[in-house]
């Protein structure tokens, strides 16, 4: 096995809050990684993470002060990409020419995640649910300008904040259980007027949809991952808890998926059923027998997985980032 290093660089150490190193995500389309700093905006690297600059520094942008909940891509113009992100400033900004500005979209605030309607050329329709509350979800009709809430029909006294939209009117939102209160998924066919529960696993945090048409979607509390073939109609539970931390899930590019196991980084070949560990154990602190690990990507351009964590202090830990090597192709 190979060994974690650490690719913090120069944004460790700077000025943040409770949540500081909030996300990491890698550009579909080129050799980029963009780290969310909480109150700190995005930062981008083009040498796997030996250095950092800061993103939307051009005349005209909005600063984003949030902390970073997710970096979603448009699949056709991947140039174009939305940022949600929770407690300061806006709850959406979106970028149309790779991160130069950033325009906030309309009044939305405090986003657990954004989702949009990939299946109109127009990107009309964005759906962007409301941290930690029960009943918090907005639509937006006209691409981000404005927004209406639809959260009325949602289980009442849980957090289903975790929005996929199928098209203009199926949606799916995943439900973390906060508080109590009901855990999975619901499904709306008629642009969230009325709720159906289609599933009681999976529904944390973001989903995974994966190129064969599925769609994976991590359980609360580490209780394991559901996958759906039908665009989230009926939901089976892969695996169950003890395997995978409460982490999204990603694609590699052979059709495999990984996730952020108890120890290590685990990829399974059986769309979930069974996990191999890939890397050492990740050097990050316990916190209840797991790993304090917040997510993993890959990047295919540096053949290497990305891990971060966060804590409450007021500046980027040390170890925010850590990369480990890895070749897909010959693993």
């Amino acid at each position: 096995m190979g060994e974690w290093k650490n690719l913090t660089s120069n944004l460790a150490g700077m000025a943040s809050e409770c949540g500081n190193m909030s996300t990491l995500s890698v550009k579909p389309d080129e050799d980029m990684l963009i780290a969310g700093i909480a109150i700190g905006g995005l930062w981008s690297s083009t040498n796997g993470g030996t250095s950092w600059t800061q993103l939307g520094t051009a005349t005209g942008s909005d600063m984003i002060l949030n902390r970073t909940s997710a970096i979603v891509y448009d699949p056709v113009h991947p140039q174009t990409f939305w940022e949600s992100g929770t407690y300061s400033g806006g709850g959406v900004y979106e970028t149309t020419d790779d991160g130069m500005t950033f325009t906030r979209q309309g009044s939305d605030t405090h986003s657990d995640l954004v989702s949009i309607d990939f299946s109109d050329p127009d990107r009309k329709t964005l759906l962007a649910g409301g941290h930690e509350a029960s009943q918090s979800l907005n639509r937006s009709a006209d691409s981000g300008a404005t927004w209406t809430s639809i959260g009325a029909g949602l289980p009442n006294n849980t957090n289903c904040t975790s929005p996929l939209v199928i098209d203009s009117q199926t949606y799916l939102v995943g439900c973390g259980g906060y508080g109590g209160g009901f855990a999975g998924i619901v499904r709306s066919t008629d642009g969230g007027a009325t709720w159906t529960q289609v599933g009681t696993s999976g529904g944390s945090r973001a989903p995974l949809q994966a190129t064969d048409g599925s769609i994976y979607w991590a359980s609360a509390t580490n209780g394991g991952m559901a996958r759906s073939t039908d665009n989230g109609v009926t939901w089976t539970s892969t695996v169950g808890s003890g395997v995978l931390m409460t982490a999204p899930p990603i694609e590699l590019p052979d059709g495999r998926i990984a996730a952020v196991g108890s120890n290590a980084i685990v990829v399974s070949s059986d769309q979930g059923v069974t996990w191999t560990a890939v890397t050492s154990d990740i050097p990050y602190v316990k916190s209840v027998g797991y790993n304090d690990t917040n997510g993993v990507q890959y990047s295919v351009p540096q053949k290497a997985f990305y891990i971060w964590h966060s804590d409450c202090g007021s500046s980027v830990p040390a170890d925010a980032i850590l990369r480990y090597d890895f070749d897909y192709m010959a693993n």
